[in-house]
C-alpha cells in the first residue's frame, strides 16, 4: 500500500517520506524571512512521484550508478543486470527504487525515526543472494539535521552500493534554477567519465573542481562538459580533510545544506536530462533546476581495474552500514 509519512522538527523542517523506494518525496525548510518552502525539485503530484523514472528522491540500488555492459563477475560466475540502460543504471529494471517497503515510525526524545525494511530476493534484477535491507531516516529535534542510514545483510556474496537520488534546489519551491547556487566539495580528485562509465582517477581541473566554493553555473556550459555529459555527472573522491564533505548555498534565500558521510565518493548530477512530469514549480521538468548529491562507493567498482578495493562487494559474513547526514542552515537578515 502506498504511504507518505510526514515528520517535522521545531526548526520548521518538514520531511515527507514514501514507502515506495524508501524515498524522500519532499523536504521543506525556512528561508531568511522564515518562509517554509521545498528545497527539493519534486513532482507536484504524489501519483507522478510513484510513476516517474528520474529516480526523484528514491533509494537507488542494489547498485547506484552504472554497471558497465550490465554485467559483472563475482566468485567466478557472471551475472547480468536486467536493464533498459545498456549499463545497468541504478540497479536495473527491477531495482529497489520503485519497490514497496514496510516501515515503522518511532518517536524518541532525540529524534523521529522512520525505518523502512525490505527483503530483496535472490536474483532480483540479476543480483545474487537474498538481501535484507533497512533504510533508516532520523529527523532530529534539537539539531536541524536529517540522517539516512543504509543497513544490509545477505546470505550470499553480492553487490551493494546504495544512495539517495534527491534533487536539491535551495531557492524554495524551485523558483529559480541552480546555476547561481554555490557548491563546495571536499575533493581534489575525481573519476574521468567516458560514455558515462568511469575510466580512471584524475585531478580535478578548473572546470570540474569545487574545492573552492563557486557557482554551479560557472563552468557547466564548457564545451568539454556539455559534449561529454550535458552537465555535471561525475564521481568526486573525498579528500577527508574537511568536517563537511559537501556544502550547497543559495545567496538569495540564505539557505545552506551541509553534508557529512561515511561514504568515500559523491556523484553530482545537475538534472541534465528530464522527464515530462509537472514539478513543484508548476512547470515541466527542466534541465539544471536541481542537483543530485549521491553519496556512495565508487560506481562500477567491480568492473574498474583502476580500483583495487572492491567495496561494492558485500560478503555473506559482513554488515553493510553507511550513513549520510544532512544539516539545514539559514542566515537570518
Amino acid at each position: 500500500m502506498l504511504s507518505f509519512i510526514e515528520i517535522e522538527n521545531k526548526f520548521k523542517t518538514k520531511v515527507i517520506l514514501s514507502n515506495i523506494g524508501a524515498s524522500i518525496y519532499d523536504i521543506k525548510t525556512v528561508d531568511k524571512d522564515g518562509f517554509q518552502e521545498s528545497i527539493l525539485y519534486t513532482t507536484k503530484s504524489k501519483d507522478d512521484f510513484v510513476t516517474e523514472r528520474s529516480y526523484l528522491g528514491k533509494t537507488i540500488g542494489r547498485t547506484g550508478g552504472r554497471i558497465s555492459n550490465s554485467k559483472f563477475t563475482l566468485n567466478g560466475k557472471e551475472y547480468t543486470i536486467k536493464s533498459e540502460d545498456p549499463n545497468g543504471l541504478h540497479g536495473g529494471l527491477d531495482g529497489v527504487s520503485y519497490k514497496e517497503f514496510d516501515y515503522k515510525k518511532i518517536d524518541t526524545e532525540e529524534y523521529i525515526e522512520v525505518n523502512f525494511s525490505r527483503l530483496s530476493p535472490n536474483l532480483e534484477s540479476g543480483y545474487p543472494g537474498d538481501l535484507n535491507l533497512n533504510v533508516i531516516y532520523r529527523l532530529y529535534k534539537n539539531v536541524n539535521k536529517l540522517t539516512v542510514s543504509y543497513l544490509g545483510k545477505t546470505n550470499e556474496d553480492t553487490l551493494v552500493n546504495l544512495s539517495n537520488h534527491s534533487y536539491f534546489n535551495l531557492s524554495g519551491n524551485a523558483k529559480n534554477n541552480i546555476l547561481d547556487q554555490e557548491l563546495f566539495i571536499d575533493a581534489s580528485k575525481m573519476e574521468r567519465i567516458e560514455k558515462l562509465i568511469p575510466q580512471e582517477i584524475v585531478s580535478c581541473g578548473t572546470i570540474y573542481s569545487f574545492k573552492e566554493m563557486h557557482k554551479i553555473g560557472d563552468y557547466l556550459n564548457d564545451k568539454e562538459i556539455i559534449d561529454n555529459t550535458n552537465g555535471y555527472d561525475f564521481p568526486y573522491i573525498f579528500d577527508n580533510k574537511e568536517e563537511y564533505k559537501i556544502v550547497l548555498h543559495d545567496s538569495k534565500s540564505k539557505r545552506s545544506l551541509k553534508i557529512k558521510t561515511t561514504y568515500p565518493v559523491v556523484v553530482i548530477y545537475t538534472c541534465n536530462y528530464t522527464g515530462d512530469e509537472i514539478m513543484n514549480n508548476d512547470k515541466k521538468m527542466t534541465p539544471y533546476y536541481a542537483i543530485c548529491l549521491e553519496c556512495m562507493y565508487h560506481p562500477n567498482t567491480i568492473n574498474s581495474p583502476f580500483l583495487k578495493d572492491k567495496k561494492d562487494i558485500l560478503r555473506a559474513s559482513e554488515l553493510y552500514n553507511e550513513t549520510v547526514e544532512y544539516y539545514f542552515e539559514v542566515e537570518n537578515d
